[in-house]
C-alpha cells in the first residue's frame, strides 16, 4: 500500500503539470470573460445615457412646442438618436408643426421618415394615418388608399377603415365606402362612444349604392 504523502505529492505534481499545460488557455479564457463583462456593461451605460439625452430633447421639443428651439431638438433627435423611439416621435411632432405652418410637403416628409424610420408600431401606424389625411386633404385618393393598404394595422383597424371609407365616399364609391365604415365599427373596442359616429357615416352610405 502506497503512503499516504506519496501519493499526495503524485497529485500535486500532477496538478502543476495540468496548470503548465492549461494555464494560457485558462487566463486567456478569464481576459476575455471579463471583457465580455465589462464590455456588456459599457454597453448599456452607452444605452442608458443616450436614452436619457433623447429623453431630455423631447422633453424639451415638447415643452417649447412650435418655437425655434423645438425645432432643433426635434432635428436633433432624428439626426443624432434614430436608434431611439424618440426619433420617431419627433418626427410626428415635427410634421404637426410644419402642417400647422402650412407647410403641408415638408410635413409629409416628417411622416414618410417616421414610417421608414420609427421603432415602435404605433408612431408607425399614427404617421401612416396621418399622411393618408393630409393626402385626403390635398385630394390625393389614390395616394391615400396606397398609404392605408397594409395588410396589418397592429390594432388600428377602425381608423384604417374608417379613413378608407372617407376617401371612397369622396370618390362616389358609396359601396366600398359602405364595406369600409361596417369594418370600422366592428374594429372598435366593446363600448367605444365613438361608435354613433361610425354609424352615421355608415348610414350616409345609403344615399348611393356606386361601387
Amino acid at each position: 500500500m502506497a503512503e499516504p504523502h506519496f501519493i499526495e505529492d503524485d497529485e500535486q505534481e500532477k496538478a502543476r503539470e495540468w496548470w503548465k499545460a492549461n494555464r494560457l488557455p485558462i487566463i486567456s479564457g478569464v481576459v476575455i470573460g471579463l471583457a465580455i463583462i465589462l464590455g456588456t456593461n459599457a454597453w448599456k451605460s452607452y444605452k442608458q445615457s443616450r436614452a436619457e439625452a433623447a429623453s431630455s430633447l423631447y422633453a424639451q421639443l415638447l415643452e417649447k412646442d412650435g418655437a425655434s428651439t423645438a425645432v432643433e431638438a426635434g432635428e436633433a433627435l432624428i439626426a443624432d438618436y434614430t436608434d431611439t423611439p424618440y426619433a420617431g416621435k419627433a418626427a410626428l411632432v415635427l410634421a404637426r408643426i410644419s402642417y400647422d405652418n402650412k407647410q403641408l410637403d415638408e410635413a409629409i416628409e416628417r411622416l414618410q421618415w417616421a414610417i421608414s424610420e420609427g421603432r415602435q408600431f404605433e408612431t408607425i401606424n399614427a404617421a401612416r394615418l396621418k399622411l393618408a389625411a393630409i393626402q385626403f386633404d390635398k385630394g390625393d385618393y389614390q395616394q391615400a388608399l396606397d398609404t392605408l393598404s397594409v395588410d396589418d394595422m397592429q390594432g388600428f383597424e377602425s381608423h384604417y377603415f374608417e379613413l378608407r371609407g372617407d376617401v371612397y365616399m369622396r370618390l362616389d364609391q358609396h359601396s366600398k365606402a359602405h364595406e369600409a365604415y361596417r369594418a370600422a365599427i366592428d374594429g372598435l373596442a366593446a363600448g367605444s362612444m365613438y361608435e354613433p359616429v361610425l354609424r352615421m357615416k355608415l348610414e350616409s352610405t345609403a344615399s348611393g349604392n356606386k361601387s
